[in-house]
């Protein structure tokens, strides 16, 4: 099958959304099947069935470069005789239509549920409104939805996401949820890393590591996390719980905020999310109290390493958790009490244990083989139809 993917940037730094296409289109290349990838950016080369086309555009304002790339990718589209054009970004000319953002205004809604000041609140609505970037950004998107025969949605949230705020057709949307590597991300890892990364990092055997993961530290509410950490410290000064924070958020502002809420010293500040595998298999606990995520691959990774989780409702991986089970599912981040007392419970090693193996089997009912699969009969189903 010859297949092509449209995604602004391929560079799998940036976050989830850009190691699954990278992940799925090395899988299906692997496959036998020829994948040809259009973006504005890659660091990958091509090789074998897998091709990177680098799209240019003229260094102009963002929301101009948005409507640039769309009309680009839909000419180069058009010309390649391909059996299938999937589209993971802001493009036109698609056939199956995958936004692994989540929808623009479920977005946008879940951003402005992360701003505690009234007036800054005030202030970012307007900015929405009055912002040429955002206006094309929905623009393409309704164009999108209206365009594509297939709708690809990472999880219910989602899928309800779109048929609430893009009028879509419930027909028209299937729900296929994130894959994982069973084997990279493994409780076996702690045999070779745990040791060596808790060492680096200062931690003692009595310390009980919960890692957060993310890019934008505010919507993933690092704030709520710190400040639930805060409580535990007034309740108890004694407690044994550290915090690890990778990624590439706004490292500055947090490390301020965690140092006016007493727990600077609970808390280790790793810029890099590197081979993130090693860094599960030093936790004890994953904490993502999201304010809005699609499907966090980063509660999937934690999962199949035998960690037990912490998320909130308005994260789409928490559909597959139950509560109390493989972890906790508060209703939202902005209750850090209640992420409070839920981190509490697990001060207890033994439920750790039972929710890190729990999670563990829940995580093998997901690998990338059924995530390909599900995908692949969406294209067969496609084609079939068109053929009628």
């Amino acid at each position: 099958m010859k297949i092509a993917f449209c995604i602004e940037n391929f560079i799998i730094a940036r976050g989830g959304a850009e190691r699954y296409v990278n992940d799925l289109s090395y899988l299906l290349s692997d496959d036998e099947h020829e994948v040809h990838i259009f973006t504005l950016k890659s660091r990958r080369q091509s090789r074998g069935n897998l091709h990177i086309h680098v799209i240019k555009c003229l260094p102009i304002p963002r929301f101009f470069k948005t409507i640039c790339f769309a009309l680009r990718c839909w000419k180069e589209v058009r010309s390649g005789r391909f059996d299938i054009v999937h589209s993971f970004g802001r493009t036109w000319g698609m056939d199956v239509f995958q936004p692994l953002g989540g929808s623009q205004m479920g977005g946008l809604v879940g951003n402005l549920r992360s701003i505690d000041n009234f007036f800054s609140k005030m202030l970012k609505i307007m900015t929405y409104i009055f912002s040429l970037r955002r206006i094309v950004y929905f623009l393409v998107e309704k164009i999108q939805i209206k365009e594509a025969r297939i709708v690809i949605a990472i999880s219910a949230m989602v899928k309800n996401d779109l048929i609430r705020y893009c009028r879509l057709s419930p027909q028209k949307v299937k729900v296929v949820r994130n894959g994982i590597d069973l084997e990279k991300f493994h409780p076996h890892n702690r045999r070779f890393y745990r040791k060596e990364i808790r060492l680096s990092l200062g931690l003692t055997g009595e310390d009980i590591f919960i890692i957060f993961v993310a890019h934008n530290f505010r919507l993933k509410g690092l704030r709520s996390l710190l400040q639930a950490l805060a409580l535990l410290n007034n309740r108890d000064p004694e407690n044994h719980f550290v915090v690890g924070v990778f990624g590439s958020g706004k490292v500055k502002q947090f490390t301020s905020f965690s140092r006016k809420r007493g727990v600077r010293d609970k808390c280790k500040f790793i810029s890099s999310n590197k081979e993130i595998q090693r860094y599960y298999a030093a936790a004890d606990i994953c904490v993502h109290p999201s304010y809005y995520d699609p499907s966090a691959l980063v509660v999937l990774e934690a999962m199949a390493s035998g960690l037990p989780v912490i998320t909130t409702s308005y994260c789409g991986t928490s559909e597959i958790i139950k509560d109390g089970r493989e972890g906790f599912v508060v209703r939202t981040p902005a209750d850090f009490t209640e992420l409070a007392d839920r981190i509490t419970r697990l001060n207890d090693a033994e439920l750790r244990r039972k929710m890190g193996e729990a999670g563990r089997r829940r995580a093998e009912e997901f690998p990338y083989s059924r995530n390909i699969k599900e995908i692949l009969d969406i294209y067969d189903e496609y084609i079939d139809s068109r053929s009628r």
